[in-house]
């Protein structure tokens, strides 16, 4: 038994992804909490606006959790190690070649 080549890329993918989701889910926080504390921008287009930076906040952080769920289930899929010549084809479907 090998380690699968298609397993190994999805443990490479989430691993980046895990990294950077700290960064994304700081992205729209300092914004979020400037505006929330009125020192900034007050009135009702800066309320609307606030609102909208929290949705986004918020969607953001939720699109991550769903990347990472996806990357996981699909690692589920894909035993870690496979034999030579599964390794070999996934290698080959992997890169396009036939």
């Amino acid at each position: 038994m090998v380690p699968n080549p298609r397993h190994a890329q999805l443990v490479e993918l989430l691993r980046r992804v895990q990294t950077r989701s700290h960064e994304v889910g700081q992205a729209y926080q300092r914004v979020y909490a400037s505006m929330q504390s009125a020192k900034v921008w007050t009135g009702p287009t800066a309320a609307k606006w606030t609102n909208e930076v929290g949705e986004r906040h918020h969607r953001l952080s939720q699109l991550v959790r769903q990347m990472t769920h996806a990357i996981e289930d699909e690692m589920h899929r894909h035993p870690a190690m496979v034999t030579r010549s599964q390794a070999e084809l996934i290698r080959h479907q992997l890169t396009g070649r036939p």
